[in-house]
């Protein structure tokens, strides 16, 4: 009989990978089925949905669907493990999804500080490469985990066997370096220089236009740094639960792990509230996709929120920007 920690978990981790996957699925379709929203940026951000729905998935199967069966032992569960049930798909997901939002971090770091050049403008060309190293990367970083994950019937469960403790402890500090460490001062640096360039920087100008586009970017600079804090708030604690436990400082139980998956999860389905909350504009195609009234109407490149040479910057324009900001 399932304990009721484990109930618990299923019931918490089914309510979030339901969240996640309908949070998610709309935001890559409001900017695919509308012209307005296919920008290089905009892009980025179904990158980043993208990821969420593979952590939400394969993290969620261990805590929604493994508890309730049977875990295959010898070859196949072994297989099982590496697959599907041991999780490592979705963190491969989560890592892509802390490399996009680096990305992220970077669009933001050149719009805002080099609007107008043309060197390093965000073409759809170099999304995709920049998505595409992101799952690449995720990819390489996985490999060990992967052959490492496997059945440990002294569990009944899926969990990491290193050949050597000294592997498992590198593995730890390593995941607490990509996935932590490196993403976090990046973001802190990049977005450090964007705060001060936006707010306290002397910007007074004459021009409505230009007053109208910077409030417009302290928006969407705004709205970026909260989906930074909201990982930087999930990430941390899980990281240090294992660094903690790889290093014998504390031992690791199996509610850590729960514990640990639960914000990762959490982190991967707040986004889409967050777009919500933050741009009328994704609020305004979200309620035209949900109520089946979306209009085939071509609106203009200018007013999408995003352009190729970073002068506008995101999911939302403003009702109050004239088409001549641009």
């Amino acid at each position: 009989m399932l304990s009721s920690l484990y109930i618990g978990f299923s019931v918490l981790f089914s309510v979030l990978v339901i969240f996640n996957l309908v949070g998610n699925t709309l935001v890559i379709l409001v900017v695919l089925r509308n012209r307005s929203m296919k920008t290089p940026t905009n892009y980025l951000l179904v990158n980043l949905a993208s990821a969420d729905i593979v952590v939400a998935f394969f993290i969620g199967i261990q805590f929604i669907v493994t508890p309730t069966f049977t875990h295959p032992q010898g070859t196949l569960g072994a297989v099982l493990c590496k697959i599907v049930t041991g999780g490592t798909p979705g963190w491969v997901g989560a890592v892509a999804s802390v490399f996009s939002l680096v990305a992220i971090s970077i669009e933001r770091y050149w719009a805002v500080l080099h609007p107008h050049s043309q060197k390093i403008k965000l073409t759809k060309t170099k999304i995709v490469v920049l998505a595409l190293l992101s799952w690449i990367a995720s990819l390489t970083w996985a490999i060990p985990g992967f052959l490492a994950t496997t059945y440990i019937k002294e569990f009944k469960g899926c969990a990491h066997s290193f050949s050597k403790p000294t592997y498992a402890k590198l593995y730890t500090v390593g995941w607490s370096v990509v996935a932590g460490v490196i993403p976090i001062s990046i973001m802190t640096a990049l977005y450090s220089k964007v705060v001060y360039r936006l707010w306290f920087v002397n910007n007074a100008t004459t021009e409505s236009t230009q007053r109208a586009l910077l409030r417009y970017r302290k928006r969407v600079t705004k709205m970026v740094i909260f989906v930074t804090v909201v990982y930087v708030l999930c990430w941390v604690p899980e990281l240090l639960i294992y660094f903690l436990g790889f290093t014998g400082t504390i031992t690791l139980q199996p509610f850590h792990h729960a514990i640990a998956s639960a914000l990762i999860v959490f982190n991967s389905s707040i986004n889409p509230t967050v777009y919500s909350l933050q741009s009328s504009k994704f609020r305004k195609h979200l309620g035209e996709l949900i109520c089946c009234t979306k209009r085939n109407v071509v609106t203009p490149f200018k007013n999408s929120g995003f352009t190729v040479d970073g002068k506008s910057d995101t999911m939302e324009m403003e009702r109050d920007v004239p088409s001549t900001a641009e």
